[in-house]
């Protein structure tokens, strides 16, 4: 089969004849094989190419044993020619970031030893694995190194060394390959075994930005961007800080320090609301039955804080020898109970039950939500519970 994206990674389009076209039971399209195709499939951790074959939709693009395999919904006559297309704005876009990856996994290889142990290429993220760990100053530097090398605008040469050759040249792998290997070089930064499309020059990857950084399964994974997705991002990034500078009258290399001091003022002034509503929930108490009228106290607010809730429990709990509850919200509600007499992993147990409330603690307290009317908690905490 006639692999036309090894001969010229710039043709797109392209005129073959359908060996074989058979339906999928499983997934509901038909696989046909051509005698030659411009369609790089998934394979090295990078989605498949897109396009159409005589005008209709290229699902999906498979490799088994060397052979090719494209998905479409529709069949193609076996011995007809069919003219195909492959979109070239994601296969640039995917030349660009994988291009961009071998750049920064061979810096990192060179500098720290590590070896990128897997790999990730979509139409919505990139990511790379390293057996190794690295903090955000360390791939700062990578990635200023990186960036340097895009503008020294290298040549990306792909050659393919006989078994002599490969024998006496270091290059990356994460796999044992039988057959011809296709090596992928970038001068003085990486030599790497490589099957996928690659751009001519450093140059054309515009920009390499890492966006992510995480420890991952005892090494480090990087979310990277490249090219024209390196510049949407930073647009996207730049309209968001143009708005928020703009709400808070601020210029845009201040908004750090803005959002400090209104970040200080929110605290003090939920200190503030918290500590009203303290006051305003304790004043409420007042108005329950007192322990004389009944054992339980159960009260109604929509006063939220977590802090308050749990002190005005606390201080029923002194009066009151049954259930003590406070319910805040209005149909769907949080709740906090306590008693000093009674378990309240019982009353847990009905509210699950007759509420579907979900709830937890322990004898003493409990705490949850349930979406329930008031008559029908209150009814929960009659005498004789």
């Amino acid at each position: 089969m006639r692999k036309i994206f090894y001969e010229d990674i710039n043709i797109i389009d392209f005129e073959a004849t359908v060996v074989s076209c058979e339906y999928d039971e499983e997934r509901k399209l038909y696989k046909v094989l051509l005698d030659a195709t411009a369609f790089f499939p998934e394979e090295g951790g990078q989605s498949a190419d897109i396009g159409t074959l005589d005008l209709q939709e290229v699902i999906d693009v498979q490799i088994k044993e060397d052979l090719v395999y494209h998905y479409v919904k529709n069949a193609l006559a076996v011995g007809t020619m069919v003219s195909g297309h492959v979109d070239w704005n994601q296969r640039f876009d995917f030349m660009q970031q994988h291009s961009g990856e071998h750049i920064l996994s061979g810096l990192i290889h060179n500098k720290y030893g590590y070896n990128n142990v897997g790999f990730h290429l979509s139409t919505n993220e990139v990511t790379m694995d390293f057996n190794g760990v690295l903090d955000l100053d360390q791939a700062r530097e990578i990635e200023l190194a990186a960036n340097k090398i895009i503008y020294a605008n290298l040549p990306i040469v792909v050659s393919y060394p006989s078994a002599d050759e490969l024998s006496n040249m270091e290059y990356r792998s994460k796999i044992e390959i039988d057959g011809q290997v296709r090596i992928v070089t970038i001068p003085e930064v990486d030599v790497c075994a490589c099957c996928a499309p690659h751009v001519a020059t450093t140059g054309q990857i515009g920009i390499i930005k890492i966006v992510g950084l995480q420890s991952y399964k005892g090494g480090v994974r990087l979310n990277i961007l490249c090219g024209e997705r390196a510049l949407q991002d930073y647009s996207e990034k730049f309209d968001s800080v143009s708005t928020i500078a703009q709400d808070m009258s601020t210029k845009q290399d201040q908004i750090v320090a803005g959002y400090n001091r209104l970040k200080e003022e929110y605290q003090s002034l939920k200190t503030k609301i918290n500590d009203l509503q303290s006051i305003c929930l304790s004043m409420s108490l007042s108005s329950l039955p007192s322990p004389e009228e009944s054992k339980n106290a159960v009260l109604f607010t929509d006063i939220t804080d977590n802090v308050a809730i749990r002190n005005a429990v606390n201080q029923l709990m002194e009066s009151y020898s049954g259930y003590c509850a406070v319910f805040a919200g209005s149909g769907s509600y949080r709740f906090v109970i306590g008693s000093k007499n009674l378990d309240c992993n019982e009353l847990a147990q009905k509210l699950r039950t007759d509420l579907g409330a979900k709830c937890g603690g322990n004898k003493v307290m409990i705490q949850g939500s349930v979406e329930s009317s008031e008559e029908d908690i209150e009814k929960i905490f009659k005498e004789g519970l």
